[in-house]
């Protein structure tokens, strides 16, 4: 990993893990306390805040990340329970979880566990559950970085604002409002550039906030910092290590 300690910076991904190495511990934003994730694997829903992270001395595990939907395509469990948390893989999927782990877990390599778990995933598609009612509002919010009105993605998806809310919380984990401000941030983090001096007014009107008090709101609660205190770290990150810092999702921590 890029950093024993890390911030890491929400995004619009669904995380399934599977563990073969030693505890790794979270910590929520402003917690004290690190809260050791299960040793077997965890599933980490949409997060509209940055946590923290602790990994273990003995990193080994192997995951895939899920854009909007695909998790509750695949496996059909109502995503809204995964909102901001991080559940144990075994509690979530049951059965299902406990083999694939085994069988990765004998696997003789990197590459045949990649193998094995793009293939046990891949034989559940026949029976991945529809997401067509919200795939336009989805492919929108995407393509325009969650700048978009939510009742133009109500009107791409053909339903009611009420109705697509319902819609996402089920089948995203989300209000469409709060992955919209998911890719707005991932955009945003993407475009900072810590070499050049840009006022934070300018950032501000190009990712669509109405004033500067909203952004740096925002900011502050998926990064953990100001503005410019985040491309401090930034510089300090890449100063460190520069292959590390091409991970601007991660900061390191202490």
């Amino acid at each position: 990993m890029p950093y024993r300690r890390e911030y890491v910076m929400p995004g619009p991904r669904m995380d399934l893990k599977f563990n073969f190495g030693g505890t790794v511990s979270a910590r929520r934003a402003g917690a004290n306390r690190w809260e050791p994730q299960s040793g077997q694997g965890w599933c980490m829903g949409l997060w509209d805040e940055y946590h923290s992270v602790c990994w273990p001395a003995d990193v080994d595990y192997i995951g895939v990340s899920f854009r909007p939907g695909g998790f509750f395509a695949l496996f059909g469990i109502d995503a809204h329970e995964l909102g901001n948390e991080t559940v144990a893989v075994d509690a979530l999927l049951g059965p299902f979880a406990l083999e694939l782990r085994e069988r990765l877990a004998e696997a003789p390599n990197v590459q045949a566990r990649f193998a094995l778990l793009e293939n046990m995933l891949a034989a559940r598609l026949p029976h991945a559950r529809r997401v067509d009612r919200i795939a336009p509002a989805l492919e929108i919010l995407n393509r325009h970085h969650g700048m978009v009105r939510i009742a133009d993605l109500a009107a791409a998806s053909d339903v009611s604002k009420k109705h697509l809310v319902t819609l996402f919380n089920r089948i995203v984990g989300i209000p469409p409002k709060r992955l919209a401000l998911l890719y707005r941030v991932q955009h945003l983090l993407g475009a900072i550039e810590t070499g050049e001096p840009r006022l934070w007014t300018e950032f501000a009107q190009d990712f669509d906030y109405y004033d500067q008090a909203h952004f740096n709101k925002d900011f502050k609660r998926a990064t953990g910092h100001t503005p410019a205190r985040y491309v401090e770290r930034r510089r300090q990150a890449q100063t460190a290590n520069p292959d590390h810092a091409k991970h601007f999702r991660l900061l390191p921590q202490g």
